[in-house]
This record gives structure tokens, C-alpha cells and sequence, in this order.
């Protein structure tokens, strides 16, 4: 679920909305904490693959 909702996420304001749209869905489950945690490295993860492409030079 988390690499499908944020494979395209290029800032933490957009990384933030999703996690909040996803909290108002899934924040019942018992293992929503787990969730959010996945939720935000594959976000975080997705942030810095598309800061490298846009900078290629800075690595």
C-alpha cells in the first residue's frame, strides 16, 4: 500500500496530506501505527529518489 500512494510524493507537505487522508481512513486499526511508520519511510524514500533525479549532480 505505502509504494503506491507515495511513488510519485515530492515534498513533505504532499508526504503530510497523505498521511492525514490515510489516518481518517485507517486510524481505527490496531495496526494503523504500523502503517503510518511504512507510510512515511516509503514517503520519505520516494522524496529523496525524486530530489536525486532532479539533482543527479549531487549525490
Amino acid at each position: 500500500m505505502p509504494n503506491s500512494l507515495t511513488k510519485n510524493c515530492t515534498s513533505p507537505e504532499q508526504l503530510e496530506k497523505i498521511r492525514k487522508g490515510q489516518e481518517h481512513k485507517f486510524r481505527w486499526r490496531d495496526d494503523w501505527p504500523e502503517m503510518e511508520k511504512a507510510l512515511l519511510a516509503a514517503g520519505t524514500a520516494a522524496i529523496a529518489a525524486h530530489a536525486a533525479q532532479k539533482n543527479p549532480d549531487q549525490v
